[in-house]
């Protein structure tokens, strides 16, 4: 099992993921494209995820500085949170110190490509989350390693619910084609990405391509579109408020309809325990 970690004062939040974190911590704020994924990635949680009975445990991957945090606290859910950087993870245990005081929140330095069958507790949790991005810096065959420590991790009942960066996304190419902006860019299927002077590489996969990599570890996959309507909000695109209401109608509209997974920002995929 893993230590947990605690905060650090004067910590140097000078490179990479780091340095990202001083900036991602304020992100979350209304009336911006980057609420609105929130908002539909935790309908979809939600849709999925019966609470009415017991409070849940759930392991966050990726977890960032928290952002998603206050979803899972407003539902009195217990939350174990892991990342990569220790800066974001810096940010998140000052933030939430109280509920980590609690005992509600737990955080842990953890690389997905450095998880082991022992990272965490067996059959404990009843939903594993992430959103935006943290899987796609592992490419097919870690992803599928990664995968068979998760199913490990989870209960019985319990589901996985992952986003995916899309390896087409129709709102995006208009968006950047309307400002004379490369609309192609995604096909490529790999993209270097620069972060606070850092180079990754990101891995951008379809919804066949999914399929075909969680079918071995898991059951009864759902793929569920997350913006397939709006410009997502790496394209800085920033719409008024009342427009940021139409879309937001619009992607409620369309969550369910498996079809726009195919076009849609990120493709949230969705599955169960399998034994």
């Amino acid at each position: 099992m893993l230590k947990k970690f605690h905060f650090i004062p004067n910590y140097d939040y000078s490179k990479g993921w780091d340095r990202y974190a001083l900036d991602y911590q304020n992100l979350l704020v209304k009336d911006t494209i980057y609420y609105l994924t929130k908002e539909m990635m935790h309908l979809i949680v939600d849709k999925e995820i019966n609470s009415a009975e017991n409070t849940l445990k759930v392991l966050d991957v990726n977890c960032g500085t928290g952002n998603d945090f206050p979803f899972f606290l407003d539902r009195n859910w217990q939350i174990d949170g892991c990342d990569g950087s220790l800066g974001m993870l810096n940010k998140a245990a000052e933030k939430y110190k109280p509920q980590i005081d609690k005992g509600q929140l737990n955080l842990y330095a953890l690389m997905l490509e450095e998880m082991n069958d022992d990272s965490f507790q067996e059959g404990y949790y009843d939903l594993i989350f992430s959103i935006t991005g943290g899987f796609s810096y592992i490419d097919d065959e870690q992803l599928i390693d990664i995968n068979k420590k998760l199913n490990r991790f989870l209960k019985k009942e319990g589901k996985l619910i992952v986003a995916h960066l899309n390896s087409f996304c129709l709102p995006e190419m208009i968006y950047r084609t309307l400002k004379l902006q490369n609309p192609f860019f995604r096909l490529r299927k790999t993209l270097s990405v620069n972060i606070k002077n850092e180079e990754h590489i990101m891995h951008l996969r379809s919804a066949s391509q999914l399929k075909k990599i969680y079918l071995p570890t898991f059951k009864n996959i759902k793929l569920y579109p997350l913006l397939a309507i709006c410009p997502p909000y790496q394209t800085n695109y920033k719409p008024v408020s009342n427009l940021l209401d139409v879309f937001r109608k619009a992607e409620k509209s369309v969550i369910e309809i498996k079809s726009f997974s195919s076009i849609a920002d990120q493709i949230v995929t969705v599955c169960s325990k399998y034994e």
